[in-house]
């Protein structure tokens, strides 16, 4: 019922903005398995435990790192020569990822539970599906206006030295969640 959750290859990035949209593609993926997770009442313990665990993972591992990225990585360096417009999406995005936060805050402690006891799906489902509509709705506009407004605004407002600091910065960043994946995992 569950598809099998694999590390898709990551595609050989040219810039920091190709690297930042195969993050939503990855976000857009686990968002997805939540939501099928949520409804997974006929799905075997051991496929419910192992959405439950790898969604988990990335959750508590890479979004964080994603959100970063652009957070402390992107924002600061585009504010300082965005137009407002791009500003105003700036500022955006810093509130809808402490709305996003406040979900996953609510969404962990219950994929800690069906990973540990699949079993307890059939009692967390609901608040399960709640919260990950929620994370689709707000994930659905956020990225949109990222796409749209932000990341084009990388490409033309930045010069090339400054996008490869933050190409840098991102890949470095990927290097400390992949040894903090293995520890989690361990």
């Amino acid at each position: 019922m569950l598809n099998q959750i694999a590390s898709t290859p990551q595609p050989k990035t040219e810039d920091a903005v190709d690297l930042l949209l195969s993050c939503h593609q990855r976000l857009l993926h686990f968002t997805g398995v939540a939501v099928k997770l949520a409804h997974a009442q006929g799905a075997t313990t051991e496929e419910i435990a192992q959405a439950a665990a790898g969604v988990h993972r990335y959750y508590s591992v890479s979004l964080p790192l994603h959100e970063a990225d652009e957070d402390q990585t992107l924002q600061p360096r585009l504010h300082a020569v965005a137009d407002d417009h791009v500003r105003h999406a700036l500022l955006a995005m810093g509130d809808q990822h402490q709305a996003i936060d406040e979900l996953i805050e609510r969404l962990l402690p219950l994929l800690v539970l069906a990973r540990n006891n699949p079993d307890t799906l059939a009692e967390v489902g609901g608040e399960m599906c709640s919260i990950t509509k929620a994370l689709e709705e707000i994930f659905r506009a956020h990225l949109e206006m990222e796409e749209e407004i932000i990341f084009p605004a990388i490409r033309s407002a930045l010069p090339e030295n400054t996008r490869g600091e933050i190409l840098r910065e991102i890949q470095e960043r990927r290097k400390q969640g992949s040894q903090a994946k293995t520890v989690d995992s361990g």
